[in-house]
């Protein structure tokens, strides 16, 4: 890493623990918030690829829980928005390899527009994993774990939809906004974002 990447490191990941204080409530999911701190991590992961990503990604995690805790909740919640980051990075990673270059050697890029690929795959990741961690994870592991409640079965299984529908419109924001900011850094920056290099 040089001085350049690693001062755009310590930018992306100051700008994440800053907007850890934007919460707005899932109302329909109890105890969760739409945030504006993966944006950043998801524009670093863009521009720079995995390894700055998630260490963007780690540096919000620890100050986050220092700077904007949420009580003995906060040791569940960063460390799953973490590994709902590398779920998406997933996604995101899938789509820039999909979208290649084709068999007359021209770019393929879904209608020209590789957002839409981007996006689509981050939900599919994000929302066909994070279900399964939050039901068998969260609710009957770390809860019990770290708070000490048991919650009841039936009322984990009426969070199922919760569960799916928050887990698939946090991409929806977030990668859109993500893509956007990380072309034009990029263009200002003069660099070619890393892992748009294939769209």
């Amino acid at each position: 890493m040089n001085s350049k990447s690693i001062a755009l490191t310590i930018a992306f990941a100051a700008i994440a623990v800053a907007l850890n204080a934007v919460r707005i409530p899932a109302i329909f999911y109890p105890g969760t918030f739409y945030q504006f701190s993966q944006i950043p991590i998801i524009v670093a992961f863009l521009l720079f690829g995995a390894r700055i990503g998630v260490l963007v990604g780690v540096l919000n995690l620890t100050g986050g829980l220092s700077l904007f805790p949420v009580g003995a909740t906060g040791i569940i919640v960063y460390p799953m928005g973490l590994v709902s980051l590398l779920i998406m990075f997933a996604g995101l990673y899938v789509a820039s390899r999909l979208v290649t270059r084709n068999d007359e050697s021209e770019r393929f890029s879904l209608g020209e527009k590789p957002i839409i690929g981007l996006t689509a795959l981050a939900i599919a990741f994000r929302g066909g994993i994070m279900p399964f961690i939050d039901y068998g994870v969260i609710f009957h592991v770390l809860v019990p774990l770290v708070l000490g409640i048991q919650i009841p079965e039936a009322y984990i299984a009426g969070l199922v939809p919760a569960f799916i529908l928050y887990n698939v419109t946090v991409p929806l924001y977030t990668v859109p906004v993500a893509y956007v900011v990380a072309t034009k850094v990029g263009r200002y920056l003069k660099i070619e974002p890393r892992l748009l290099r294939q769209v």
